[in-house]
């Protein structure tokens, strides 16, 4: 149940990233002007070998990219041949493809992966190896780690290795407000959680509601306790849970971000039936550029969404972007984020050392250069490579994913989407039981020991 679900909430993401692709470009493919290529002549000495590269995509352009960059490479590679290989959604079945696949003679050498539990449940079977860099390391790490953000990297380091290198736009989530509403009532985008708690009473005095929230599906509401906990504890609270530490759950902090949520749901700081609306109908997004409700809290990837929906409230200014709110005394960094950093291409084992060299130099060579973050633009995405704000002017959304850029990149920590971090045996009864204590039929208490009962730990 939980990756029918979390691939509903991938899809509606990429969906969201790669709705502006129509609009920033006609082309039906994408052109890659400029990509570095290594050197024309290859070492006799030089290993040379044939890999399959799988790719997710829903169509929108980026599989032209990836056989492109496949071609290029071959080209100034004699003797290699890299093959890409896109499945059209990234839910159910590529996995039990790719799960399969891993368990052959001959296993996709490069495959999409997302990071944290995704990727480590691979990484525990022995289906997933540390990528390097053909090689070349700088202080024991790949060169192209200096290539990309720090914090995206996160999600994919386990024990010190690192098992992924980014392959699309970073996805952060922020509060989407409108401006107009806060305006009309004096109000200025909350900041902390006291003003944030203030503005309720004051919107719901003159019936107008503060958040939209479509909890149908329950992970909506995840973003909410994963942001309340970091704010109150810092990221120790999650990494300790995440560690499988005995007890976890009980955190004063986790207890703190629950009862945060319920005293937002009794202050009626969301809409009537929130937890019988889905997200991905649209119909939370209409809540607040038609100015029903001042603001929800999503990921960026509903930028696209939103410019797709209603243009005229994005070009005119009226939309806002806030970070969450700081907690009083809280040990967190209120410019730590929450959200999907990003997706990667994870190396897999059992590969012949050829194989394995061509996968690294094609995969730094590939992901990590000034066109391909271009491309990406091109398509909507924030990049996560260093140095490409500037590439964002081109945008139509440029006022909007420069700071998301600009916030990625200071952001102290990037935590990991907690149903994507920790894996479908404890994300499912996790976003099960955080619906409950929306709907108020379970206390702070009761969830935290429910959830240690999943922990492992001595």
């Amino acid at each position: 149940m939980i990756r029918k679900t979390l691939g509903r909430y991938r899809n509606r993401r990429l969906l969201g990233a790669l709705v502006v692709a129509s609009t920033v470009t006609a082309a039906s493919t994408i052109a890659v002007v400029g990509v570095p290529g290594a050197s024309a002549a290859t070492s006799s000495s030089t290993p040379t070998a044939s890999i399959n590269v799988w790719m997710v995509d829903n169509g929108k352009n980026v599989d032209n990219l990836w056989a492109q960059l496949a071609s290029q490479f071959d080209a100034a590679h004699p003797g290699d041949h890299v093959n890409v290989s896109i499945t059209p959604s990234s839910g159910n079945t590529y996995q039990v493809k790719l799960l399969s696949a891993l368990g052959t003679a001959n296993p996709p050498a490069l495959f999409f992966s997302w990071g944290g539990g995704a990727l480590q449940q691979y990484i525990q079977a022995g289906k997933a190896q540390p990528i390097g860099d053909a090689g070349m390391t700088d202080a024991g790490k790949p060169t192209w780690t200096k290539d990309f953000l720090p914090s995206s990297l996160g999600p994919v380091t386990f024990n010190g290795k690192l098992y992924g290198i980014p392959i699309l736009g970073t996805q952060p989530v922020l509060f989407f407000y409108n401006k107009t509403v806060l305006a009309k009532y004096h109000l200025g985008f909350p900041q902390t959680l006291p003003q944030l708690l203030s503005d309720v009473k004051t919107l719901a005095s003159h019936n107008t509601t503060l958040i939209g929230l479509g909890n149908l599906d329950n992970w909506e509401g995840l973003m909410y306790l994963e942001y309340f906990a970091d704010r109150a504890g810092g990221p120790k609270v999650f990494l300790n849970i995440q560690a499988n530490q005995k007890g976890a759950w009980s955190n004063p902090a986790i207890i703190s971000a629950l009862t945060d949520i319920q005293t937002l749901v009794k202050d009626k700081a969301f809409e009537t039936g929130y937890d019988s609306i889905s997200w991905g109908n649209g119909f939370i997004d209409a809540l607040v550029y038609q100015g029903v409700a001042a603001m929800e809290l999503m990921g960026d990837w509903d930028l696209g969404i939103l410019f797709s929906d209603n243009p005229a409230f994005v070009k005119s200014g009226q939309l806002g972007l806030g970070e969450f709110p700081s907690v009083p005394g809280g040990k967190g960094n209120p410019a730590d984020l929450e959200g999907n950093t990003t997706n990667y291409a994870a190396l897999a084992s059992h590969l012949s050392p050829a194989q394995t060299y061509v996968a690294e130099q094609f995969a730094a060579w590939a992901f990590s250069s000034h066109a391909y973050a271009a491309a990406e633009v091109k398509n909507g995405l924030v990049p996560l490579i260093a140095g490409s704000s500037g590439l964002l002017n081109s945008s139509p959304l440029k006022s909007y994913l420069v700071p998301v850029y600009n916030d990625v990149a200071k952001a102290p920590y990037f935590q990991y989407s907690w149903d994507q971090a920790l894996g479908p045996v404890k994300a499912q009864p996790m976003v099960t039981n955080l619906g409950k204590v929306f709907d108020l039929t379970e206390t702070p208490q009761q969830f935290a020991k429910i959830m240690n009962g999943y922990q492992t730990g001595s």
